[in-house]
C-alpha cells in the first residue's frame, strides 16, 4: 500500500521536475541579461617610473601614454595608476595602497645613556 502511494506521488511530481519547477541547488546561478552586457574593466598590475616616461602593465601588456590595449586607449600613466578612455569616457585606475604607503615613519625617541656599559 505504501509503495503504491509513493509511486503515485512520484508520478504526480515528475512533470514539475521536468518542467524546471525543481532546480538543482548546487548549480551556479543563471546570468541575468544585465550581467551579460557588463563593460570590461582593465587590470592594472604595476606602474614603472624608472625612465623619464612612465610605463605600466595593463592586462599583462607594457603600455605608455598613447598605447591601446584591447578597447582601452591609455591617455596617461600616473604615479600610482593610469588614465584610460573607453567608449568616449575617461576613467582612472589606481593600484591599491599598501600599508607602507599609508603608514607614517616612526620617529624613535632619543635614548639617554645611563652611563653603565653593558
Amino acid at each position: 500500500m505504501k509503495t503504491a502511494i509513493l509511486a503515485c506521488c512520484t508520478l504526480a511530481l515528475a512533470p514539475l521536475a521536468l518542467a524546471g519547477g525543481l532546480r538543482d541547488p548546487t548549480r551556479p546561478p543563471l546570468r541575468s541579461a544585465a550581467g551579460a552586457h557588463a563593460e570590461p574593466t582593465p587590470v592594472l598590475s604595476a606602474v614603472y617610473s624608472a625612465t623619464a616616461r612612465r610605463g605600466a602593465i595593463v592586462n599583462g601588456e607594457y603600455v605608455r601614454a598613447g598605447s591601446t590595449v584591447g578597447p582601452f586607449q591609455i591617455e596617461a600613466v600616473l604615479a600610482d595608476g593610469v588614465r584610460y578612455r573607453y567608449e568616449g569616457h575617461s576613467q582612472e585606475l589606481h593600484l591599491p595602497r599598501t600599508l607602507d604607503m599609508i603608514k607614517k615613519p616612526t620617529v624613535y625617541p632619543a635614548r639617554a645613556t645611563s652611563g653603565v656599559n653593558p
